[in-house]
Order: structure tokens, then C-alpha cells, then sequence
């Protein structure tokens, strides 16, 4: 579920660039930068939305670590956990 909500926060996203990318096959496997194609800027949105849609805070220095979608889905529900 977490993978699905971050497929539409990063669909978002990626409509306003000139970035032409399918996202239809991200998975938890699915590197951020090299198959997503999120460079610095896109991440920044990226880490707001996911704040905003989720009701957390993500640590920074846990979320700039993440390499991959399931890297990120992990500490956000990391968050979630801490936060319930």
C-alpha cells in the first residue's frame, strides 16, 4: 500500500518536469534516481509530499540514506509504527 501511495506522489511530481518516465512498473526494487529519474529538487518535493500524505516527519538522515522505493517505503513505515 505504502509502494502504491508513493507510485502517485511521484506521478505527481514527475508531471510537472521534462522528465517523460512510466512509473507503471515501480516497485520496492525501483532505484530513485536511476529508474525514477528523481534528481535533488524532485526529491525535496518528493520528501514533502510524503510528509503531507502520510501525517510524519521523516527523519533526514534516514530518508537521504535511501537508494531505493523500498528503502524509503521502509522509513516512512518506520514512522508510521513509531507514530501509532
Amino acid at each position: 500500500m505504502i509502494i502504491e501511495r508513493l507510485k502517485k506522489l511521484t506521478e505527481a511530481i514527475m508531471a510537472g518536469s521534462d522528465v517523460n518516465i512510466s512509473l507503471d512498473d515501480m516497485n520496492r526494487d525501483s532505484r530513485l534516481v536511476e529508474d525514477v529519474c528523481l534528481n535533488s529538487i524532485s526529491m525535496l518535493m518528493l520528501v514533502i509530499a510524503i510528509e503531507e500524505e502520510f501525517g510524519i516527519e521523516l527523519p533526514i538522515n534516514e530518508a537521504s540514506h535511501c537508494v531505493t522505493v523500498g528503502e524509503i517505503a521502509d522509513v516512512i513505515q518506520g514512522c508510521l509504527d513509531a507514530k501509532a
